[in-house]
């Protein structure tokens, strides 16, 4: 590889190790390989203008307001008593109670970061109250935050969309199957551990059926508003109602109206808030997708990805070992960024390899997914163990063990299936008719 190429990633990964914003690692950069290649910095401006002029990120502002607003209300707190009061009294319950709450608000909201702070903030406390180590508390809270990216909504598989001109619908449901399968391995393996390891862990007194119905019929009621979301975003999109952005923009207006005047919990002044702060996220994501597209096409004429096809070819030319090889790349990058920053980084890289290899791209897109996803949790940099380490007031290493169990007992066997096993992740697209 060109060894100024080779020095613009080095520059890079050297600037996010330092804790430099991802954007500005991206115009550095840039501006090494303009000085160095001599291009003209009026040539590539229009490129990343245009890379905004999409109608599929128009789609991301609203989901991020949409993932302020739940956070900030009763939403979660609402779904989570509902969980409680179906599974809270079975050993390790809680812990069960964690992961599918998380996926359900994954299909609300499609950010992990947002799915840490409205379940951790409540969950945690709460499994500490009932005997469950604190920094393993935070661990399951992690772990489960990442079936976010998967469950759809998913703002990481809009950016794979944008990125490879993909059907965001198709993406959408390439992650969903893995995404459910991690929801249930690690409910299993959380029972596993509190039945074998954890004597201090309280289980809930048994009530009988028709207290169990009553229960959960008083707990519904008020939880409905929060269940419908999933159903008008989802229900929307696939039933050819809405196109995902108006899926998105109308999820919004409901959630502020069911805080406004159902929930009556977010007084104007804090909803601005949420806006304010949806807005500053969304300026963050554009400009890093302005620079990373400028990115691309500077390493799209340089022929970078060829260069990195011929090197991969180069190593070997068995399928199952490449595919390998590219799982590995992208948990290490996944390591160093969080997954929006890797899908525009990795994406225009890997995209001319796997087609060359015959991998369906709505595979592949569950592959990024689930390898990055998988990123967030593993050091040194990962991002959701830190925000589920501040959520939860514990140190980081206190949650590494319980974190490497469900990395290794959960995710490694879902990213094995997800990339050998394509049905995993194709059979519903195709059964929507949605790719061929």
């Amino acid at each position: 590889m060109d060894w100024i190429i080779a020095g613009s990633l080095l520059i890079f990964a050297c600037l996010i190790f330092s804790g430099v914003p991802i954007p500005f690692g991206f115009l550095v950069s840039i501006i090494f390989l303009t000085i160095t290649k001599g291009i003209d910095p009026g040539f590539l401006l229009p490129v990343g203008f245009t890379s905004l002029n999409s109608v599929t990120l128009l789609s991301m502002p609203f989901f991020i307001a949409l993932g302020y607003v739940v956070t900030g209300g009763s939403i979660a707190r609402r779904l989570l008593d509902l969980a409680n009061a179906i599974a809270g009294r079975i050993p390790g319950g809680l812990g069960i109670v964690a992961c599918v709450t998380s996926a359900v608000f994954g299909a609300i909201s499609g950010a992990a970061a947002s799915s840490v702070i409205a379940i951790g903030t409540i969950m945690i406390p709460e499994m500490e109250k009932h005997g469950y180590p604190r920094g393993y508390s935070a661990a399951i809270i992690s772990a489960s935050a990442v079936l976010s990216t998967l469950i759809p909504p998913s703002i990481t598989m809009i950016m794979y969309a944008f990125v490879t001109s993909q059907s965001v619908a198709a993406c959408f449901l390439s992650t969903l199957v893995p995404g459910l399968l991690l929801t249930v391995m690690f409910s299993a393996v959380n029972v596993y551990l509190v039945k074998t390891r954890m004597p201090t862990v309280q289980v809930l007194p048994r009530i009988s059926l028709g207290e169990k119905f009553t229960l959960i019929r008083e707990k519904t009621k008020p939880a409905i508003g929060g269940i419908i979301l999933p159903v008008i975003i989802l229900g929307g999109i696939y039933g050819g109602v809405m196109t995902p952005t108006e899926a998105a923009a109308v999820a919004v207006v409901y959630s502020l109206f069911l805080s406004f005047f159902v929930y009556r919990e977010i007084p104007l002044n804090k909803a601005l808030l949420f806006l304010r702060s949806s807005v500053t996220a969304t300026g963050t994501m554009m400009l890093m997708t302005f620079f990373a597209a400028i990115l691309s096409r500077i390493y799209a004429m340089e022929q970078v990805p060829q260069m990195v096809s011929t090197m991969l070819l180069s190593l070997t030319e068995n399928k199952y070992l490449l595919l390998l090889l590219i799982n590995i790349f992208l948990v290490f990058v996944g390591m160093i960024v969080d997954a929006l920053s890797g899908i525009l980084l990795v994406t225009p890289l890997l995209y001319p390899v796997i087609l060359k290899m015959g991998i369906h791209p709505i595979h592949f897109a569950a592959m990024i997914g689930v390898n990055l996803g998988m990123g967030m949790l593993t050091p040194p940099m990962a991002g959701i163990l830190y925000m589920g380490a501040k959520t939860g007031k514990v140190t980081v290493d206190k949650m590494l063990k319980p974190i490497m169990i469900f990395i290794l007992t959960c995710y490694v066997p879902v990213i094995v299936l997800t990339t050998y096993w394509e049905p995993l992740s194709l059979f519903l697209p195709r059964a929507m008719g949605l790719i061929r």
